[in-house]
C-alpha cells in the first residue's frame, strides 16, 4: 500500500478526510498528518510518505514553500495541492514547481480518488524502472570482471572507436588503475612440458593463479591492469608515474621485476612463462601498438627460447635477410627423396636447422624457410603422381598453421622431419605398383604415337605429368633399358613388319614409323 500524509491547518478537515474515503480498500493508508509545512517537513523525514495531500494556504510554512523545500531535500514524494477558488492562481504556480495535481475545495471525493490512482500508476512505473535499474546494476557488478576484461582486450586490439573522453569515462567507470605518464604492454604465455597429460582444470587453476602472483611480485610503483586476449594469453597494461621515475628507470625496473615474475610462476606453478614486452608509449591510446610489439617479441621464442623475458627491441636486432635455404638445398632434398635416401634427407634438414640456431634469424624468415622445405615434399608428391591427402595425414595438411603453432626450433625441426619421413614412407610403399603403372603408361603412349616424328622422352614426360629424370629412372629400374632404346626397338620392329608385308620403299616405311 502507498503511504499518504495529510497536511492541512484545519483539524476537522483532516479528520473528515481520513474517514470519507475507504483508503485501504483502494490501496492506500494514512501514515500521518501535519498542521503546517514545517510540521510536514519533520513528518516526511520520519515517515517517508509516497504522497502528500497539501493545503496551499497554511501558517508558518504554506504549501508552495513546502514543495520548494521538499525539492531542495531531493524528496521524491508526490504532491496533490488543495486550494480554494480565490487561491487558484497559486495552484498553477504549485504545478510549475513540482506538484502532481491540484483539487479545489470543497474536495470532490471521486476527483481525489482519480488523482490518487493517476499518481499510483506513476509510482508503480517508477518503481518498476528503479527495480530494472537495480537489477542491471547487480548484473554489472556480478559481471564487472568480464566487462572489464572485454574492455581492456578491445583497447589492446585497437578496436575502440569511441572518442578519447568517452574511453576515459569508461576507464573511470570500471575503476581501472591504468592512469600514468608512460605505458607498456606485456603478454605472458604459459607452457608445461607435461601439458598433454595435465587435465584442463589444473591448467585453468594455473591460468587464474597467475594474476595473484603478478600482484604479489610487481611493485606498487606500477599501475597494472590484467586481461586475457583471444588466444588466452595473459596481457598486462603497465603504467608508471613520471614523477617517480623516468623512462630509462621505468624500463630497467620493469625488466628486473618481470624476471622475478617469470621465476615466481615457475616456482609456484611449475609452468614456464615466456613474457613478451612491447615498447614504452606516452599515451594509453598507443597501447595497442605496444601490444602488437609484445606479440612479435613472443614469437621470437623460436630462436631465443622459452621461459625468458623478450623485449621488442631485442627482436629488432634479429636478421631479416638470411639465405639459409638455397637452390642447392632444394635440389639435394629432391634427389634424396627420389632415391629414397632417408639418412641423406635428415642430414640436409639438420644442416639447415643448425644454421638457423647459430644465427639470429627473424621468426618470419624461419616460417618462410620451413614453408619452402615443405614445398619440396609437395613437389615430389606431385611428381610421383599422388595427391597431398594420400601422402600426408590430416595433422600435416594445414602446414602453415602447424608451423606457426610451434613453440620452439626443436618442435619445428621434429615436425619437418616427420613430414619428410612420411613422404618417404608412402613413396617406398607405392614404388613397385607406381613404377609398373608408369612403365605401362609409357609403353602404351609409344604404341599409340610411335609413328609421330615429334615423339621424344621429353614429350612423354610432359604428357604423363611426370618429372623427366624421375621417369627415366623408374623406366630403367623396372625394364632394364632406357626409354629411347625401347622406342627405337619398337620402331624397328614395326618397320620389319611393314617390309615383310610387301613392296614398300624404305622412305615410306621410315615415315610410317616416325622418322621424317
Amino acid at each position: 500500500m502507498l503511504k499518504i500524509l495529510i497536511v492541512d491547518d484545519e483539524f476537522y478537515f483532516r479528520e473528515a478526510l481520513k474517514v470519507s474515503i475507504p483508503w485501504e480498500e483502494i490501496g492506500f493508508t494514512i501514515c500521518g498528518e501535519a498542521k503546517n509545512g514545517r510540521d510536514a517537513v519533520e513528518k516526511v523525514k520520519l515517515l517517508n510518505p509516497d504522497i502528500l495531500i497539501v493545503d496551499i494556504n497554511m501558517p508558518i510554512m504554506n504549501g508552495l514553500e513546502l514543495i520548494q523545500y521538499l525539492n531542495k531535500m531531493g524528496n521524491a514524494s508526490k504532491v496533490i495541492i488543495l486550494t480554494g477558488h480565490s487561491e487558484f492562481h497559486y495552484a498553477k504556480q504549485a504545478v510549475e514547481i513540482g506538484a502532481h495535481n491540484y483539487i479545489l475545495k470543497p474536495v470532490n471525493e471521486e476527483e481525489l480518488i482519480n488523482a490518487l490512482f493517476d499518481i499510483k500508476k506513476i509510482i508503480e512505473k517508477e518503481k518498476k524502472i528503479q527495480n530494472e535499474f537495480e537489477s542491471l546494476k547487480r548484473q554489472l557488478k556480478d559481471n564487472a570482471s568480464l566487462i572489464k576484461d572485454s574492455f581492456l582486450n578491445e583497447l589492446l586490439q585497437g578496436n575502440l572507436n569511441s572518442g578519447e573522453n568517452e574511453i576515459i569515462n569508461k576507464i573511470d567507470y570500471l575503476n581501472n588503475s591504468i592512469e600514468a605518464e608512460y605505458y607498456v604492454a606485456a603478454t605472458i604465455e604459459l607452457y608445461r612440458e607435461m601439458d598433454k597429460s595435465c587435465n584442463n582444470q589444473y591448467n585453468q587453476v594455473c591460468q587464474y593463479a597467475v594474476p595473484s602472483i603478478i600482484n604479489e611480485t610487481l611493485p606498487d610503483s606500477f599501475n597494472i591492469d590484467i586481461c586475457y586476449d583471444n588466444d588466452d594469453r595473459i596481457c598486462l597494461i603497465i603504467g608508471a608515474n613520471k614523477i617517480t621515475m623516468d623512462k630509462y628507470n621505468f624500463k630497467q625496473l620493469l625488466g628486473s621485476k618481470l624476471e622475478c615474475l617469470r621465476e615466481a610462476i615457475y616456482k609456484q606453478l611449475k609452468f614456464t612463462a615466456t613474457i613478451g614486452v612491447g615498447n614504452i608509449k606516452n599515451t594509453l591510446f598507443d597501447i595497442a601498438e605496444s601490444y602488437k610489439e609484445s606479440l612479435i617479441a613472443q614469437k621470437s621464442k623460436l630462436t631465443i627460447g622459452r621461459n625468458k623475458v623478450i623485449t621488442y627491441s631485442q627482436v629488432l636486432d634479429g636478421e631479416v635477410k638470411a639465405n639459409l635455404f638455397t637452390t642447392e638445398h632444394r635440389n639435394r632434398l629432391l634427389i634424396n627423396l627420389r632415391i629414397g635416401d632417408e639418412e641423406g634427407v635428415g642430414d640436409i634438414i639438420n644442416e639447415i636447422f643448425t644454421q638457423i640456431r647459430n644465427k639470429k634469424i627473424h621468426h618470419e624468415i624461419i616460417f618462410l624457410i620451413c614453408i619452402e622445405m615443405v614445398s619440396v615434399c609437395m613437389a615430389f608428391i606431385a611428381e610421383i603422381g599422388l595427391s597431398v591427402k594420400e601422402a600426408l595425414d590430416h595433422n600435416h595438411l594445414n602446414f602453415i598453421e602447424e608451423i606457426q603453432s610451434k613453440g620452439s626450433i626443436d618442435e619445428i625441426e621434429r615436425w619437418i622431419v616427420e613430414i619428410f619421413q612420411g613422404t618417404l614412407n608412402i613413396a617406398q610403399k607405392d614404388r613397385p605398383s607406381r613404377g609398373t603403372s608408369m612403365v605401362v603408361k609409357v609403353k602404351e603412349h609409344i604404341r599409340e604415337n610411335y609413328h609421330n616424328d615429334d615423339l621424344t622422352v621429353d614429350e612423354i614426360s610432359k604428357t604423363l605429368f611426370v618429372n623427366y629424370a624421375h621417369l627415366c629412372s623408374v623406366f630403367k629400374r623396372e625394364t632394364g633399358t632406357t626409354i629411347n632404346k625401347y622406342l627405337t626397338e619398337y620402331r624397328m620392329n614395326k618397320a620389319k613388319e611393314l617390309f615383310d608385308s610387301g613392296n614398300m620403299m624404305v622412305l615410306d616405311v621410315a615415315e610410317r614409323v616416325g622418322y621424317a
